[in-house]
């Protein structure tokens, strides 16, 4: 399986939006789309997970739609994506991430040190909760005047 970044509307951009209306349902937002970067897991040609990032101003960065085929979940795809998009964030500069994850996944994010910020909500019948990580810095290199 390989992890890698989905250009906008290519064949592994269009599964990924597929795997997140089978697993997560709701409404694709076609115009924040192209504010998003899509990374995907990628099995025998197949999209099997997915999650995106979106970068803001100002260091932070949202967790957007993570989502793994039934198929395939409890095998670390969801870790591997998450630790993609931090590495992502962190090569662009941002420090901080934020994220609604549903109340059900509360424990999966927790064990990654995302922290609560905000008790639960409810949207769709859903409970949502807010969460948060700071990412350690990245070490810049030192270049002497010699």
């Amino acid at each position: 399986m390989k992890i890698e970044m989905a250009e906008l509307f290519s064949k592994e951009h269009t599964g990924a939006v597929k795997l997140r209306k089978q697993v997560l349902g709701g409404k694709i937002d076609w115009d924040n789309e192209k504010n998003l970067s899509v990374f995907v897991a990628v099995e025998n040609d197949e999209v099997v997970g997915t999650a995106a990032i979106q970068l803001y101003p100002f260091g932070i960065a949202r967790v957007r739609q993570v989502a793994v085929s039934p198929d395939y979940q409890g095998q670390h795809i969801g870790d591997q994506l998450m630790s993609s998009l931090e590495e992502f964030a962190q090569e662009q500069g941002h420090f901080r991430i934020i994220l609604t994850g549903r109340k059900t996944a509360q424990l999966f994010y927790m064990k990654r040190d995302y922290h609560r910020v905000l008790g639960y909500f409810t949207k769709h019948d859903i409970e949502f909760i807010w969460m948060t990580k700071v990412l350690p810095a990245v070490e810049v290199p030192v270049f002497s005047e010699n």
